[in-house]
Protein backbone atom coordinates (compact mmCIF):
# COMPACT_ATOMS: atom_id res chain seq x y z
CA UNK A 1 0.00 0.00 0.00
CA UNK A 2 1.56 3.32 -1.07
CA UNK A 3 1.37 6.18 1.28
CA UNK A 4 0.31 7.90 -1.88
CA UNK A 5 -2.73 5.99 -2.33
CA UNK A 6 -3.71 6.24 1.54
CA UNK A 7 -3.07 9.96 1.41
CA UNK A 8 -5.61 10.59 -1.72
CA UNK A 9 -8.40 8.21 0.02
CA UNK A 10 -7.63 10.20 3.45
CA UNK A 11 -8.55 13.90 0.97
CA UNK A 12 -11.65 11.27 -0.29
CA UNK A 13 -13.08 11.03 2.39
CA UNK A 14 -12.06 14.65 4.27
CA UNK A 15 -13.97 16.49 1.26
CA UNK A 16 -17.15 13.98 1.00
CA UNK A 17 -17.53 15.10 4.99
CA UNK A 18 -17.33 18.64 3.87
CA UNK A 19 -19.16 18.79 0.76
CA UNK A 20 -21.17 15.68 0.26
CA UNK A 21 -19.14 15.43 -2.97
CA UNK A 22 -16.66 12.80 -4.50
CA UNK A 23 -13.96 14.43 -6.42
CA UNK A 24 -14.59 11.88 -9.68
CA UNK A 25 -11.29 13.10 -11.13
CA UNK A 26 -9.66 10.56 -8.32
CA UNK A 27 -11.39 8.00 -10.53
CA UNK A 28 -10.86 5.74 -13.71
CA UNK A 29 -13.61 6.97 -16.26
CA UNK A 30 -14.50 2.94 -16.35
CA UNK A 31 -14.32 3.10 -12.25
CA UNK A 32 -16.55 -0.22 -10.94
CA UNK A 33 -18.60 0.72 -7.62
CA UNK A 34 -20.73 -1.92 -6.32
CA UNK A 35 -21.83 -3.24 -2.74
CA UNK A 36 -22.25 -7.04 -3.54
CA UNK A 37 -22.60 -7.71 0.08
CA UNK A 38 -25.14 -4.92 0.70
CA UNK A 39 -27.89 -5.78 -2.22
CA UNK A 40 -27.24 -2.60 -4.01
CA UNK A 41 -26.38 -2.43 -7.37
CA UNK A 42 -23.02 -2.12 -9.33
CA UNK A 43 -22.46 1.51 -11.04
CA UNK A 44 -19.83 1.76 -13.66
CA UNK A 45 -18.06 5.24 -14.44
CA UNK A 46 -17.56 8.45 -12.76
CA UNK A 47 -21.21 9.24 -13.35
CA UNK A 48 -22.66 5.73 -11.87
CA UNK A 49 -20.50 6.40 -9.16
CA UNK A 50 -22.21 9.79 -8.52
CA UNK A 51 -25.80 8.23 -8.91
CA UNK A 52 -24.58 5.57 -5.99
CA UNK A 53 -23.11 8.21 -3.58
CA UNK A 54 -26.49 10.60 -4.87
CA UNK A 55 -28.55 7.54 -3.86
CA UNK A 56 -27.28 7.12 -0.25
CA UNK A 57 -27.93 11.24 0.21
CA UNK A 58 -31.40 10.80 -1.16
CA UNK A 59 -31.77 8.27 2.08
CA UNK A 60 -29.85 10.20 4.75
CA UNK A 61 -29.02 13.61 5.66
CA UNK A 62 -26.17 15.13 7.30
CA UNK A 63 -24.03 12.03 6.10
CA UNK A 64 -20.35 11.33 7.53
CA UNK A 65 -17.79 8.64 6.12
CA UNK A 66 -15.35 8.14 9.40
CA UNK A 67 -12.23 6.63 7.77
CA UNK A 68 -11.37 4.43 10.96
CA UNK A 69 -8.28 1.83 9.60
CA UNK A 70 -6.50 1.74 6.72
CA UNK A 71 -5.05 -1.67 5.62
CA UNK A 72 -2.86 -3.24 3.75
CA UNK A 73 -4.29 -5.55 1.28
CA UNK A 74 -1.06 -5.74 -1.73
CA UNK A 75 -2.70 -4.04 -4.43
CA UNK A 76 -6.00 -2.83 -2.49
CA UNK A 77 -6.37 -0.88 0.19
CA UNK A 78 -9.25 -1.69 2.85
CA UNK A 79 -10.71 1.18 4.62
CA UNK A 80 -12.95 0.66 8.19
CA UNK A 81 -15.11 3.36 8.00
CA UNK A 82 -18.12 4.42 10.78
CA UNK A 83 -21.09 5.61 8.14
CA UNK A 84 -23.41 8.12 10.45
CA UNK A 85 -26.44 10.16 9.61
CA UNK A 86 -29.99 10.77 9.97
CA UNK A 87 -32.67 8.80 8.14
CA UNK A 88 -34.58 11.55 5.95
CA UNK A 89 -38.07 12.01 6.73
CA UNK A 90 -37.98 10.11 10.28
CA UNK A 91 -34.74 12.03 11.69
CA UNK A 92 -33.81 8.74 13.46
CA UNK A 93 -30.09 8.61 13.73
CA UNK A 94 -28.28 5.74 12.12
CA UNK A 95 -24.55 4.31 12.67
CA UNK A 96 -22.97 1.42 11.12
CA UNK A 97 -19.45 0.40 10.46
CA UNK A 98 -18.83 -0.10 6.50
CA UNK A 99 -15.52 -1.55 4.74
CA UNK A 100 -14.57 -0.14 1.51
CA UNK A 101 -12.01 -1.61 -0.99
CA UNK A 102 -10.34 0.47 -3.57
CA UNK A 103 -8.20 -1.09 -6.28
CA UNK A 104 -5.74 1.90 -7.88
CA UNK A 105 -4.91 1.89 -11.68
CA UNK A 106 -1.66 4.49 -11.38
CA UNK A 107 -2.84 7.46 -9.38
CA UNK A 108 -6.49 6.69 -9.81
CA UNK A 109 -9.20 4.36 -8.31
CA UNK A 110 -10.51 1.66 -10.70
CA UNK A 111 -12.46 -0.15 -8.63
CA UNK A 112 -14.23 0.27 -5.13
CA UNK A 113 -17.06 -1.64 -3.32
CA UNK A 114 -18.22 -1.78 0.00
CA UNK A 115 -18.76 -4.46 1.95
CA UNK A 116 -20.64 -4.65 5.69
CA UNK A 117 -18.15 -5.00 7.88
CA UNK A 118 -14.76 -6.08 8.45
CA UNK A 119 -14.79 -10.01 8.54
CA UNK A 120 -16.77 -9.63 4.46
CA UNK A 121 -14.20 -6.80 3.21
CA UNK A 122 -11.12 -9.03 4.11
CA UNK A 123 -12.19 -12.34 3.02
CA UNK A 124 -12.91 -10.41 -0.35
CA UNK A 125 -9.28 -9.17 -0.49
CA UNK A 126 -7.99 -13.13 0.29
CA UNK A 127 -7.30 -12.10 3.98
CA UNK A 128 -8.90 -13.13 7.57
CA UNK A 129 -8.66 -11.13 10.54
Amino acid sequence: MSQENVEVLEAVYAAFNASKQINLELLTPDVEFSQPEIGQSTYFGRDGVARGVQELLDVFDDVQAVPEEFFDAGERVVVFVRLTGRARGSGVPVEFPLAHVFRFRGELVDQWHAYPDRHTALKAVGLSE
